[in-house]
Parts: C-alpha cells; structure tokens; sequence
C-alpha cells in the first residue's frame, strides 16, 4: 500500500515527490465511495471525515491561490441541493462565518 511519502507514488516528473499519483488518488476515492456506499455513508465515521473534508477544502483553496477554479462537484444531480446546504452550513459555522460573509466576499472577489 502507498503513502503519501512513498517514491513509488510519484513515477512521472509532473508529480512532486511525497505525492499520490492520480491513478492512487483514483483507487483511493472508489475505496472511499464503496466504504460510504454500504448505507449511504451515514455509517461513515465522523473523525476521518472531518481529515477528508479539512484535506479537500485546503487543496480547493490552494487551487484558487494558484489561479485555477476547480469544480468540486460532479454533473448529473449525485448531491442533493440539502446535502450541499448542510455542509456548507457546517462549514461555515466551523470557520465562524456569516451568510453575508460569503456573499460580500463572493461580490470583491468577482468569483460570482
């Protein structure tokens, strides 16, 4: 099994040593989706999933520092409007901000 500092997790040149290939990150996110699959990842434990979603949110805003705009969701409906609600709610109450926050941020930033 890889690590995150392993050699062989980085064969090509385009990725920096200490990094998951894209194939492991790939084979790790289908582990995941099968492990939240089981009962609709209710059952899924709360320690690792606050890790993932701190990792996720980090790479997000390193990728806007960098000048890009990921797309964190998929097409095709696989989140529901409430599920985004509630964890942008609790994402927002972990970082102490206010709806308004967002939307002034949103308008000085020009990322509408």
């Amino acid at each position: 099994m890889s690590t995150l500092s392993s050699d062989a997790a980085c064969a090509t040149p385009a990725c920096p040593r200490g990094i998951l290939s894209e194939d492991e990150i790939g084979a790790l996110v289908g582990q995941l989706r099968a492990a939240a699959d089981v009962d609709g990842g209710a059952g899924f434990p709360d320690g690792p999933l606050s890790e993932l979603a701190t990792l996720l949110v980090q790479v997000c805003g390193a990728k806007f520092d960098a000048g890009a705009r990921p797309k964190v969701l998929g097409d095709g409906g696989a989140v529901s409007a409430t599920a985004v609600l509630v964890t942008v709610s609790a994402m927002m109450k972990a970082s102490n901000l206010e709806i308004f926050e967002l939307g002034m941020w949103q308008s000085w930033s020009g990322t509408r």
